[in-house]
């Protein structure tokens, strides 16, 4: 009898154990059990307005600062339940299921996102973008597409304006940075086109901006030092792009156009449970005033001192820049070139990231042989391989004319497997590839 394959997953988005800092997160809650202030206000209802706990946001603004070269004050900062919970309370109190007339996401997209979008009673309005071969996304389409929806008479919201200020027009759902999947970068151009784009016709983008500190040299060079890898962001977030210019006459209160939103879940770990918003004042005061934040409270109010803890000292720096990225940069690379090397000769590859000469995120988007369709592949894998893969159409939005095919692609995450395992497992898909392309091949 042949011994089972060990399971192998390619699927999961999460930290690899041996990166969850537990040991600090420890040491950061016996800091803030100790301390009876801090334990009281960790195990407190939090003060209203609910934008979070104050050292945290403090430590954070510092650290955005930093990080991105921006001008960050407490009054652009909520604390979250992480980026899934805030984009939830996003479209509660700035979208509405009626007046709301279009949800626009670049396809392939972040699938579960689509989940969230329909729970907000936005399902039968959501449009695909496509992604270009640069990052940057079909600007004349989306608003081609968009001009056709623009008429007033469609703004027949169902919440009480008197409760709910703001409802945006359309929403549009970005990850502009180390995509998921492609792991793309939104060039600078096209980030400022589409943000004046949404001013002008009353949308909102929302970024998920939770890979952006995980960035190193896309060169595959193994003797790289670790001071070439970079600490500071490459591009300006859109919520920069959008705060530096003046308040558009559809928005006299000042919401803005762009919010970034942003989770711990990549830096530190996915069970904190913790992210922040970063937008104008006025949209984080609304944020605040969601119905579930005024009855229980911001969330993650206990963790946030322990995270707060974490963050003193300069810790998150050395933890993200000394250990996160380095080990995924290994396990980009180590993976990489097994995709080249297993992959290549077949016609298959890694999509190319853009020319920003950064890579970063948890994910490779493999372009797959001619022939070979990944929904097969991924059923095949798994049944064969014990290899866990996610297919190309998993990721998209809608089926349009104008979205994209996404068959002959597959997404493999680096970030949670050990790193023999990310070389054994592109080895089982090459295995994979192989048998479907010579079972199609005619007799």
């Amino acid at each position: 009898m042949s011994e089972e394959k060990k399971e192998i997953n390619f699927v999961w988005g999460k930290p690899a154990p041996s990166l969850i800092p537990t040991v600090e997160m420890a040491a950061a809650a016996q800091r803030v059990f100790a301390d009876p202030v801090m334990a009281i206000a960790g195990m407190q209802y939090s003060d209203s307005p609910h934008a979070g706990y104050n050292p945290l946001r403090q430590r954070l603004s510092a650290y955005l600062s930093d990080f991105y070269g921006s001008s960050e004050s407490l009054d652009d900062l909520s604390i979250t339940g992480g980026a899934s919970q805030a984009l939830t309370v996003i479209l509660q109190i700035l979208s509405d299921p009626a007046a709301t007339r279009a949800v626009w996401l670049t396809a392939p997209c972040f699938f579960a996102a689509r989940k969230i979008f329909e729970d907000a009673g936005l399902t039968g309005k959501l449009h695909g973008v496509n992604e270009l071969e640069d990052g940057s996304i079909d600007l004349e389409y989306l608003e081609r597409e968009m001009m056709k929806l623009d008429n007033p008479t469609l703004m027949r919201p169902c919440k009480p304006s008197s409760t709910y200020q703001k409802t945006y027009a359309h929403l549009i759902y970005i990850v502009p940075t180390f995509s998921n999947p492609s792991g793309k970068t939104m060039p600078l151009d096209c980030r400022r086109a589409l943000v004046n784009l949404a001013r002008k016709h009353d949308a909102l983008i929302i970024c998920d901006d939770i890979y952006d500190m995980l960035q190193w040299p896309s060169a595959t060079d193994d003797a790289m030092s670790i001071l070439a890898l970079p600490t500071t962001a490459p591009l300006p977030r859109l919520i920069d792009i959008d705060r530096a210019l003046p308040t558009h006459t559809n928005d006299p209160q000042g919401f803005g156009h762009a919010l970034s939103n942003g989770s711990f879940s990549k830096i530190v770990a996915p069970g904190v449970r913790t992210g922040w918003v970063d937008a104008r004042p006025t949209l984080v005061k609304a944020l605040t005033a969601c119905g579930a934040l005024t009855a229980g409270g911001c969330p993650s109010q206990l963790v946030a001192t322990m995270l707060a803890e974490l963050m003193d000292h300069g810790w998150l720096q050395k933890h993200v820049g000394g250990k996160l990225v380095p080990a995924y940069r290994k396990r980009w690379v180590l993976m990489k070139k097994a995709v080249e090397r297993e992959l290549g000769g077949l016609g298959g590859g890694v999509v190319d990231v853009g020319d920003t000469g950064l890579a970063g995120g948890y994910f490779l988007w493999i372009r797959l042989p001619e022939g070979a369709k990944a929904t097969d592949v991924a059923r095949m894998a798994r049944d064969t391989e014990a290899l866990m893969v996610s297919p190309g159409p998993s990721f998209g939005v809608a089926l349009e004319e104008q979205e994209t095919d996404f068959e002959p692609f597959v997404r493999l995450s680096f970030s949670y497997e050990d790193e023999e395992n990310l070389v054994e497992g592109v080895v089982r898909l090459a295995r994979v590839v192989r048998a479907l392309l010579n079972r199609d091949q005619p007799n």
